[in-house]
């Protein structure tokens, strides 16, 4: 029984399967063959320039519909093409018939054939010469592919006819982070074994690589930092000459990238006490290679902060004399101390700011309030100096008795300014009198135990 039922079910699905296979072919001989272009319309063709005379582009057909005819496929470049193709005739104009050729002016497709090219030859050469002498036109090759009004195979006008145009690229080496800044920075105070820093470089080739050779020229340039400088508004410094090196950079066939440090000798620069910042800006002047050159603009820049000797937390301890404020003595704040330059990055209160448009000074000092906010009483600005204070020790001088934001006061005046600094136990000690016009105030206070900024 079961036997029976299998090769029952085997008729059934055979009937079935002659059935619509019937049908099918019935209903393929309704439509008509028709050939047309895989690709139409505006086609730009982007290829690098790397001098060759020629270039070759396939123009593909394809074959629809009823597949039991051959046919003829016939290819032509009437430029009146162009005139009712929507695309801008105001700007395009026709390469002329010098400038390139196809394999055939015809190609052949059996009835089978669902696909076929033609091929087009280009002569660069001629397409270059067009591109200097009349750069305000866009050249197009236009491309129409007909049958004979006879064939059982007509054309599918709608997509009858493509323009190609050819954009030359001229090949450049790329520096991949061309107009970048990349920070850095260093500490020699808290990390002196630190002695090197490694600034990184990538240059690329946007091709397979398989003939090339380069060797590049490299140069940190002076009259970058100056633009630099005037563009943003920054005061920054060139790395002193003998403190970097840019290593020779050369790449051969088969490489397509290369990636270099710079080095920096942190020794070969100057412990400046209220920390400095540093612009390195390098340019790569030259390939090597005449055929593919660097691209313009290939200029990166190294932005380096040395870290400041004060900036900081601190232990503040209020003194016994530190009167006519609100701070009781012998209490102990933690409070953030800033040199000018990371004042003026973590600060934008405009008092703050003002006051360090008049004082320039790189070893200023801000102290913000007690607890370390621009929101209390007292926010000095001192200047510890080279001034011999006795006993080792160095006078602070205070530059500015109140920066506080927003206060609506008169300047403050100082006087009785007994303030020093300890290098031996790296404490800071302020004992100055300030003014106000609703009274005087009298500042002592000891900054200790100094540790790094959160």
């Amino acid at each position: 029984m079961k036997i029976k039922n299998i090769i029952y079910l085997l008729f059934l699905i055979a009937g079935f399967a002659c059935e619509n296979d019937g049908i099918n072919q019935e209903n393929l001989e309704q439509v008509q063959s028709k050939v047309y272009l895989s690709k139409t319309g505006e086609i730009v063709y982007s290829t690098f320039d790397f001098g060759e005379s020629e270039l070759t582009y396939d123009v593909y057909v394809n074959k629809s519909g009823y597949l039991d005819q051959e046919v003829d496929v016939y290819f032509d470049s009437d430029i009146s093409l162009s005139e009712n193709s929507g695309v801008d005739t105001e700007s395009m104009k026709a390469y002329p018939s010098s400038a390139y050729s196809f394999d055939s002016d015809k190609i052949h497709m059996d009835a089978d054939e669902t696909i076929a090219k033609n091929t087009v030859h280009i002569d660069l050469n001629e397409v270059r010469r067009l591109a200097a002498e009349n750069p305000q036109w866009k050249y197009i090759i236009p491309i129409r592919i007909t049958t004979q009004e006879n064939s059982l195979v007509q054309v599918n006008e709608t997509k009858s006819s493509l323009f190609l145009s050819i954009d030359l690229v001229v090949p450049n080496v790329e520096l991949v982070n061309k107009g970048s800044v990349t920070d850095y920075a260093f500490d020699p105070f808290r990390n002196a074994g630190e002695k090197e820093l490694s600034l990184p470089m990538e240059i690329n080739i946007p091709f397979t690589n398989t003939t090339f050779d380069f060797n590049f020229v490299s140069e940190a340039d002076p009259a970058l930092l100056i633009a630099y400088n005037e563009q943003y508004g920054t005061d920054y410094e060139m790395l002193p000459e003998g403190s970097y090196t840019i290593p020779e950079v050369s790449m051969s066939e088969g490489e397509e990238s290369k990636k270099f440090n710079i080095t920096v000798a942190l020794d070969a620069l100057d412990k400046i006490n209220g920390g400095k910042y540093y612009l390195l800006p390098v340019r790569i002047v030259s390939s090597g290679n005449d055929q593919i050159p660097m691209e313009d603009g290939a200029v990166c820049y190294f932005r380096i902060k040395q870290a400041s000797k004060w900036t900081g937390r601190w232990d503040n301890t209020i003194s016994a004399g530190e009167t006519g404020l609100s701070t009781t003595p012998g209490t102990t704040y933690s409070t953030a101390l800033y040199s000018r330059i990371d004042a003026l990055e973590n600060f934008t209160e405009s008092t703050i700011v003002a006051a360090f448009n008049v004082i320039t000074d790189n070893d200023a000092i801000l102290c913000p309030g007690w607890g370390g906010t621009m929101f209390e009483q007292c926010s000095p600005i001192i200047k510890i100096t080279d001034q011999d204070a006795g006993n080792g020790k160095k006078v602070v001088e205070i530059l500015a008795g109140w920066a506080r934001e927003g206060a609506g006061w008169e300047p403050v005046t100082t006087a009785n300014n007994m303030s020093t600094y300890d290098p031996a136990t790296n404490e800071i000690y302020l004992d100055y009198t300030g003014t106000y016009s609703w009274g005087d105030y009298h500042i002592q206070r000891t900054y200790s135990n100094q540790q790094a900024l959160d």
